[in-house]
C-alpha cells in the first residue's frame, strides 16, 4: 500500500516548516544568556562559545571532529556526502583530512591532511569560515568542477555547489549543525571517537558490507507503507514506488558512518521521519533513529535472480538425494571414465545454451579440477518476502553440455531430472548475509526437501 505523492509533499512541507521553527527556537535559545547585549555582541559571544567548543574537541586525548559534509546538488549534479575530519586551534588554524574521491594532485581516495586558516565571522549570525584554500574542503566550493576538470569549467560558475562559509544553526552535546551560506546544504560536526584513519577504515568496511555493486536495491518500510531505493553503493539514493522502472523518482545523498548511513535531510514515510540509519544487532537490516522505519536489502529477490552457482550442502541431502548423487557419479563415468561428480548446486550452468536451475559440476579424477557443468532448468520465483517457489516439470530444458553427455549416458539426464523434482516446492529463505548472500538455509514449507546452499 502506497501513500499518495500529494500527501507526501504536504507532509514533508509541514515537517520542513516544523524543522525551521525548531532551528529558529534553538538559535534564539542559545542567545538568551546574552539577551541584554546588543545584537553584534550577542553574535560575538556566540562565536566565542562555538570556537571554544571546536577547539576543546581537538585537545590531547581527543580526536577532533567528523564533518559530515554535503553539497547542494542539482538535477544535473548529484553527489554523495563526504566524511571530512577537523582539528581546530586557538590561533585560528585548522587541520582537515579526508580520503574522498575529489582530492587533487594525485591524492584522490588517499588519506590526505591539509592545514589552513579558519575564522568565526560575526555577521547577522555566527558563521564558520574556511576563508583560505584547503585541499580537503575548498574543492567543493571551487567553480571548477573536479569531476570535469581540467576539461571544462561549469558554465554557471558554481562548481559542485558546495560552501566554505557555514552558517551556524544549533549546538548540543552530540553535534554542531551548520548550513552552507549560499547553497544551504547541511554540514554536521560530530565528535570523532577514534583516530581518523581508523574511522575511515571502519566506514569503508561498513560500506563494503551494506552497499555493493551486485545487490543494489532496498526496501524502505514502516510495516505499513513500502518504498524502494537503489544506488546506495554510490552514495546517492534513488527513491521510487518500485525497483524496476519507478513511476516517480526522488534523489537523496548520503554519507556513510561506521555502522550505517545518514541522508542529507530529514525525510519521511507515512507518519514517520528519519535521517540516519544504523545496523540492527543481528545485521539483518538498518533502523532509523526511533526504530520505526527499516531499510532492508532486497536479498530475497537477489537470491531468486542470482546466477552464480551455489553448491548444495551434501550433509543435508535426503536419503533419496544421496542415492541420486552416487548414481549420477557412476553414470557420468560411462560418458568419461576420468570424470567424477564434484557437486550439485543451483545457479547458471556454463557453456553454450546455458540454463538456470540445477547444475552438476564435474572434475577430472587426475587433476581434481573443474572440468565442466551440465544443467537442468528450474523455474524459481519470489512468492512473498523471504519466500521462493521452485517449480520443475518434465519439459524443462537441459543445456548443450547435458545434451552431449546423454548421447553416451542417458541415465545422467534421467537422474538429474529426478533430483530436480525433489526440490519442487515453496521455501522460506534465510540468507547467510542479509546484504550480499552467497547462500543460506532453504526450509521447505510446501513440499520439497529443505536444503542449504554454500
Amino acid at each position: 500500500m502506497f501513500i499518495t505523492m500529494k500527501y507526501r509533499m504536504l507532509l514533508r512541507s509541514t515537517l520542513g516548516m516544523m524543522a525551521l521553527a525548531a532551528i529558529a527556537t534553538s538559535c534564539s535559545f542559545e542567545q538568551d544568556e546574552y539577551f541584554d547585549e546588543t545584537a553584534s555582541l550577542r553574535v560575538t559571544h556566540m562565536n566565542e562559545k562555538i570556537q571554544k567548543r571546536l577547539v576543546e574537541q581537538g585537545a590531547e586525548g581527543k580526536h577532533g571532529w567528523v564533518i559530515q559534509y554535503f553539497v547542494a546538488g542539482t538535477d544535473d549534479y548529484n553527489f554523495e556526502g563526504f566524511n571530512l575530519f577537523g582539528r581546530f586551534y586557538d590561533d585560528n588554524k585548522v587541520t582537515l583530512a579526508s580520503n574522498h574521491r575529489f582530492l587533487r594532485d594525485g591524492n584522490a581516495n588517499k588519506y590526505t591532511e591539509h592545514t589552513s586558516v579558519y575564522q568565526m565571522l560575526a555577521e547577522e549570525g555566527p558563521i564558520l569560515s574556511f576563508n583560505t584554500w584547503n585541499d580537503i574542503l575548498s574543492v567543493f566550493a571551487d567553480p571548477v568542477d573536479p569531476s570535469q576538470a581540467p576539461k571544462s569549467i561549469v558554465n554557471n560558475g558554481e562548481g559542485m555547489f558546495g560552501d566554505h562559509n557555514l552558517v551556524f544553526h544549533s549546538m548540543d552535546d552530540a553535534q554542531i549543525l551548520f548550513r552552507g551560506e549560499r547553497h544551504r546544504a547541511e554540514v554536521r560536526f560530530i565528535p570523532c571517537d577514534r583516530p581518523w584513519e581508523e574511522y575511515m577504515d571502519a566506514v569503508t568496511e561498513n560500506k563494503n558490507h551494506i552497499a555493493t555493486s551486485k545487490l543494489t536495491s532496498y526496501y524502505v518500510t514502516d510495516g505499513v507503507d513500502t518504498m524502494y531505493f537503489s544506488g546506495l553503493n554510490k552514495g546517492v539514493l534513488v527513491y521510487g514506488e518500485r525497483v524496476v522502472d519507478p513511476l516517480k523518482k526522488k534523489t537523496l545523498s548520503c554519507v556513510f558512518t561506521p555502522n550505517g548511513f545518514r541522508i542529507n535531510r530529514v525525510d519521511s514515510l507515512g507518519m514517520n521521519t528519519f535521517q540516519e540509519f544504523t545496523l540492527a544487532e543481528d545485521n539483518s537490516k538498518l533502523l532509523s533513529e526511533d526504530g520505526k522505519t527499516q531499510v532492508i536489502a532486497c536479498w530475497d529477490s537477489y537470491i531468486v535472480n542470482n546466477t552464480d552457482i551455489w553448491k548444495m550442502d551434501e550433509s543435508l541431502f535426503s536419503t533419496e538425494q544421496k542415492s541420486l548423487f552416487s548414481q549420477i557419479d557412476e553414470a557420468i563415468k560411462v560418458f568419461n571414465a576420468n570424470w567424477s561428480l564434484q557437486s550439485i548446486g543451483i545457479g547458471k550452468s556454463s557453456g553454450s545454451n546455458a540454463v538456470v536451475g540445477l547444475v552438476l559440476t564435474f572434475y577430472t579424477n587426475k587433476e581434481k579440477t573443474k572440468t565442466n557443468t551440465a544443467g537442468v532448468a528450474l523455474t524459481m520465483s519470489r512468492t512473498a518476502y523471504g519466500q521462493m517457489l521452485i517449480d520443475y516439470n518434465a519439459d524443462c530444458k537441459i543445456d548443450r553440455n547435458m545434451e552431449s553427455i546423454v548421447k553416451k549416458s542417458p541415465a545422467v539426464e534421467t537422474l538429474a531430472r529426478t533430483f530436480a523434482a525433489t526440490l519442487k516446492g515453496t521455501y522460506e529463505m534465510t540468507p547467510n548475509d542479509y546484504f550480499l548472500p552467497t547462500g543460506g538455509q532453504f526450509k521447505a514449507i510446501g513440499g520439497g526437501t529443505s536444503f542449504k546452499l554454500n
